[in-house]
């Protein structure tokens, strides 16, 4: 009888390469964006590797028969695979950029969303530069050996003491116009502000770990926000804390990061997408090496590595552009909620306005609500005058002898009433002629006959519809005079500037939008005629605004909610009543108009979300949006369970479902929308897209 073979229950390697004495099974998760292959595979740990290959390196190994990145998550003792294993080829780099908080928090990302964990540490960790890593390495050496001279062999790095000579370039943007001399001016504007309006901004002392602040313009128009989150960071900065401060875009990091240096915090590190790979890579290692001491960015910077992080800062929350377009389709908003769990860390949302997610976490008692309410926040905020047609026989014209009124006051105040002159700005839906509709005959609005809402069109020939109510017309009937002919009235930034310029030739008129947004300007009384989201920032906040021909932001759910924040966000760069501000709003919503008359996003929201809830729509449910085809998709809601089926229609290659579930089940959907993705990718069965609780899908 044949005695059986010795099994041997070591680890081998391929190509009989020695491997690590001890733990020489490397569990390797690999960067691939095929579904079912971006996951966890056994390397063997090559013996010349065994002390640099630790958990959070990134490598180079061999997998299909092509070189591929991934991520060394752990070492262990042996494999379940028979036979040896492929080598790890080599590493990228010696640092360790995958720690133990971050791989928890793009765990979490990836259940709440849906993707893969590679799919999220592609957006979490940025690509490696060489030149940057090795300056950023150089530095941190030379600060060692100082302070090794210097006998300070226990004292922590220093804060910054890795900072390159480029730093000082990281808060302007290239693609923004900056006057670098008013940019200075504004910062220390904003810095000899601070703390001269307690009910603006929150107290160092007995605040609430997690809360939520709707600001006004008050004594800094336009940088409240600044003013309390600067606050709410020098407390976390005594601590001996770090802070994380995400804000929507360029723009807002120019002025912060002027801000905060007028402020005299050192210590800043900027991370955005809009850098060049070296200074992004820069950045984030000194973040992850722990040299500085806060950390600003747009969306890119949520999962930026803060050493003992204090406080997460979100401006503007409900911005859009916190949405990434890459798969999972995370919302910064949602990462900075899993993090200050996941880090035990303070969480501070500040915002002209209020979303519906934060508003929702206020009313359930998750979030602290320090809004000042009452005669403090109606005093911090400008009048805002509406149009009167019953006082005004001119109210329907293109600019309104209102706001004409408006606007001269501001450029050339009386003596008598003790204003001071400033810039105006006109705020309009878009560049060049955007055409919405009236009756050519009486000059009446176009309206919808059956909710009195304002009908939108494409042309002049139609067809016509309600945004409202769904009505729906090929052709028009003015519900005055009964006229079947219409004609543009409202118009974008090149007819408003041509129509100022002829009633006002004596005074200076700045264009921004399109290519050339500016960031800030000096307090020079002149007209500023900028498009939606394009308003510049002014030193000391406009006089007055002009805010022109609401821009519809479409057929959604969420489309009044950013409607009255396009508002609240222009309104807030003018100067308080107090100062003599003043806004004409010229939309007919009655909503937007109440919300701005009393400066009051938060009970706005509060309603809003009151008929949200009884619906069962977001933010109250969580949305599982699916695209594909027909089949397809209903083979996916079948494997997941726990959904309900809100709406199905045509759509681009196929069609998109929209379901909704219940908050309970929210990691146990994502996670098997991400089994049932990479199933299917295995099988080489057709794919469906999943997006998660994306704010556009109803």
């Amino acid at each position: 009888m044949d005695e059986p073979l010795p099994i041997d229950t070591g680890t081998s390697a391929e190509g009989q390469v020695p491997v690590a004495p001890t733990d020489p099974v490397a569990r390797v998760l690999i960067d691939h964006p095929v579904p079912h292959l971006a996951r966890i595979f056994d390397y063997a740990v090559p013996e010349k590797l065994a002390e640099a290959a630790l958990p959070g390196v990134r490598v180079r190994v061999k997998f299909a028969g092509k070189l591929r990145d991934g991520y060394l998550l752990h070492r262990v003792e042996s494999s379940d695979h028979i036979g040896p294993l492929a080598t790890i080829q080599r590493l990228s780099g010696p640092i360790r950029v995958l720690r133990e908080d971050l791989l928890a928090l793009s765990e979490a990302v990836a259940r709440r969303y849906g993707g893969t964990l590679a799919d999220v540490l592609r957006l979490a960790i940025p690509p490696r530069h060489a030149r940057g890593e090795k300056a950023v390495l150089k530095a941190e050496k030379a600060a060692e050996t100082a302070r090794e001279k210097a006998g300070e062999h226990d004292d922590p790095a220093p804060a910054g003491a890795s900072a390159s000579a480029n730093d000082s370039d990281q808060g302007t943007p290239e693609n923004s116009e900056v006057d670098r001399q008013v940019l200075d001016r504004l910062g220390e504007w904003v810095h000899a502000g601070m703390g001269e309006s307690p009910a603006q901004t929150p107290e160092a002392t007995g605040t609430p770990r997690r809360r939520a602040l709707a600001c006004t313009p008050g004594a800094t128009p336009g940088l409240s926000w600044i003013r309390a989150g600067l606050d709410a960071a020098r407390a976390t900065l005594e601590a001996g804390r770090s802070v994380l401060w995400l804000v929507p875009d360029h723009r807002e990091l120019t002025v912060l990061h002027t801000s905060l240096t007028a402020a005299g915090i050192g210590d800043v590190s900027v991370l955005s997408a809009d850098q060049s790979p070296e200074l992004r890579w820069q950045a984030w290692l000194r973040g992850l090496l722990g040299h500085t001491r806060i950390t600003i960015g747009t969306r890119a910077a949520a999962f930026a590595p803060v050493a003992d992080l204090g406080l997460i800062i979100c401006t503007d929350d409900a911005n859009l552009n916190y949405l990434d377009q890459h798969a999972p389709y995370p919302h910064a908003r949602e990462v900075c909620l899993l993090r200050s769990t996941i880090e035990d860390a303070e969480l501070f949302f500040v915002s002209t306005d209020r979303s519906a997610e934060v508003q929702r976490l206020v009313e359930i008692g998750w979030l602290a609500d320090i809004t000042p309410i009452g005669p403090a926040r109606r005093h911090a905020a400008p009048v805002v005058f509406v149009p009167d047609e019953d006082r005004d026989p001119f109210a329907w014209q293109r600019i309104p002898s209102r706001a004409w009124q408006i606007m001269r006051t501001a450029l050339h105040p009386r003596a008598r009433d003790g204003g001071v002159p400033g810039p105006v700005l006109v705020q309009v839906p878009r560049s060049g002629y955007y055409p919405v509709f009236a009756c050519a005959r009486c000059q009446e609005v176009a309206r919808c006959p059956q909710c009195q809402a304002t009908l939108t069109t494409q042309s002049e020939v139609g067809p016509f519809a309600c945004r409202s109510c769904g009505y729906h017309a090929e052709t028009f009937s003015c519900l005055r005079c009964r006229s079947h002919q219409v004609r543009s009235i409202v118009r974008g930034r090149a007819r408003t500037v041509e129509e100022l310029a002829r009633a006002l030739p004596d005074i200076e008129i700045v264009e921004s939008g399109g290519d050339h947004i500016s960031t800030v300007l000096d307090e020079t009384p002149r007209l500023v005629v900028a498009t939606t989201g394009a308003e510049p920032y002014v030193l000391g906040g406009y006089a007055a605004a002009i805010l022109l021909d609401s821009l519809w932001p479409g057929p959604w759910m969420r489309s009044i909610d950013e409607s009255v924040a396009r508002r609240l966000r222009a309104a807030s760069l003018v100067r308080s009543r107090d100062e003599g501000g003043a806004v004409y709003l010229g939309d007919e919503d009655e909503l937007i108009r109440q919300t701005l008359t009393s400066f009051d996003p938060t009970t706005f929201m509060s309603r809003q979300l009151g008929d949200r809830k009884v619906l069962g729509f977001p933010p109250y449910r969580r949305i599982l949006e699916l695209k594909g085809a027909g089949a397809d998709i209903d083979a996916v809601l079948a494997e997941i369970g726990e959904v309900e089926e809100l709406l199905r229609e045509d759509a681009e290659d196929g069609q998109r479902s929209v379901s909704a579930y219940s908050f309970s089940a929210g990691d146990r959907v994502g996670t098997r929308a991400a089994e049932i993705i990479a199933s299917r990718s295995a099988k080489k069965l057709p794919q469906v897209r999943v997006r998660i609780d994306d704010p556009r899908s109803l």
